[in-house]
């Protein structure tokens, strides 16, 4: 079960162009997830985000979704590690976007079918705790680091392969001397 915050009809809001995601808030400045500057007023026709998922739970709303005529967009997250050999796995987690002008039809219909909640406004307990886990992950994740993790990752990835095969070669010539 996924929880989401309410927008009213015609209400002004903000919106984060990188999150996807709507801000009630008209006196933040900065999007509580990633940090970046809130628009205000986006297009009818903005892309929001309504809901994670995946498995059973995905295909339950994208044919929720569907048959309530409602325009929909899924994208696997980015930052999903699953490995899908030639679009034969199921998908992993996916984002389910909604154009703005469909995001309270779309949230209505999701919470009927129980795959959402409404949420009560956070705290401002746990909204630290959403921005200093941003920052640690601002951290973690600057591009340096994330150039020199992938690059060594393949350097390992390659000794690795270049030690199975040596071993293989190796376990070979004692099985077999005349093994080439």
């Amino acid at each position: 079960m996924y929880t989401i915050h309410h927008i009213k009809r015609g209400k002004a809001m903000k919106y984060c162009t990188k999150c996807k995601k709507i801000e009630n808030d008209l006196q933040r400045a900065n999007c509580r997830f990633c940090g970046k500057a809130l628009i205000d007023n986006p297009s009818h026709y903005s892309p929001v985000h309504i809901v994670t998922a995946n498995g059973f739970e995905l295909e339950r709303i994208k044919a929720a979704l569907t048959e309530a005529d409602i325009p929909f967009t899924v994208q696997q997250t980015k930052d999903d590690t699953g490995l899908q050999i030639l679009n034969a796995a199921p998908m992993e987690n996916c984002q389910v976007f909604v154009p703005l002008a469909y995001y309270t039809d779309s949230t209505s219909l999701l919470i009927g079918i129980g795959a959402l909640r409404e949420a009560e406004e956070l705290d401002e307990e746990e909204e630290k705790r959403l921005q200093e886990e941003r920052k640690k992950t601002e951290e973690e994740l600057s591009p340096q680091k994330r150039f020199w993790v992938r690059l060594l990752s393949v350097i390992a990835f390659i000794g690795l392969v270049a030690a199975v095969v040596f071993l293989a070669d190796l376990i070979g010539k004692l099985i077999n001397p005349n093994f080439h």
